[in-house]
């Protein structure tokens, strides 16, 4: 019974404990709520203005960045339309200057044609007549050949002259070879070599016997000069030939 008793008084001052703990800590929370609430009190007006301009800020920042990003938008459709319209702007410049230049090349061409045809026009009547320029023309060509003729007959005389000269050169080579060569020419009792007495046909040189060139150019020239080896053998190749030509003769002959 005892032990009841005091089971039951120890839990009354357990409970009276604990109620006066709850009691104290309500008092607490109580006492930390009103500092709590002077705190706030105290501090109310500074942290709404941080509020405010932490409010302020963030949505300043916002209008910011929308700010910022319309910005951009608009940058990027105005780059965009200026260079859409510049392209265009140079894309028409370009064609209407090459359409331009073709006008003008065909306004040119054309031109050139309207100006030769009006120019051969006004040539042909006020400048060039027809009838003049064909009377000039036919004097001109008979003109030319007169000159023609003249030049013609110039280079005749020319060859007939240089002819003369060769022939004129040749006499006097011949001269001087049939100069040294009396010794064959033909005596009384012998008969020289260019007058052999069995054939009709004598040695000719420039339409006269050789036979006289020899008695005529020893008159003239009796000194007596040794032949040189051309000469030599140049009479002794004609003596050849004319005896070669009189053996054809007598075998035509028999």
């Amino acid at each position: 019974m005892n032990i009841l008793i005091k089971n039951k008084q120890k839990k009354g001052q357990e409970m009276a404990l604990y109620l006066k703990q709850q009691q104290q800590r309500r008092l607490d929370v109580i006492e930390t709520y009103y500092q709590s609430i002077n705190e706030a009190e105290k501090w109310r007006d500074k942290e709404r203005l941080a509020a405010i301009d932490i409010q302020k800020n963030w949505r300043m920042l916002k209008v910011k960045w929308n700010y910022h990003k319309i910005l951009k938008s608009c940058r990027l459709i105005q780059r965009v339309y200026r260079g859409y319209h510049k392209g265009r702007m140079v894309f028409f410049g370009e064609t209407e200057r090459r359409n331009q230049q073709m006008q003008m090349a065909f306004f040119h061409e054309m031109a050139k044609i309207i100006q030769k045809y009006y120019r051969g026009y006004y040539s042909r009547k006020y400048e060039h007549d027809f009838y003049a320029r064909k009377t000039y023309l036919n004097h001109v060509q008979h003109k030319n050949e007169e000159v023609r003729k003249k030049l013609d007959e110039y280079q005749r005389q020319m060859m007939i002259e240089e002819q003369k000269r060769q022939e004129q050169t040749a006499r006097t080579e011949f001269a001087e070879l049939a100069g040294n060569l009396h010794h064959l020419v033909s005596t009384k009792a012998i008969p020289g070599v260019y007058n052999p007495p069995f054939v009709n046909i004598k040695p000719q040189a420039f339409n006269v016997e050789v036979e006289q060139h020899l008695k005529s150019t020893f008159k003239v020239n009796y000194e007596w000069r040794p032949p040189n080896k051309e000469k030599i053998e140049f009479f002794r190749t004609l003596s050849q030939e004319q005896q070669k030509l009189m053996k054809q003769q007598k075998l035509t002959a028999k």
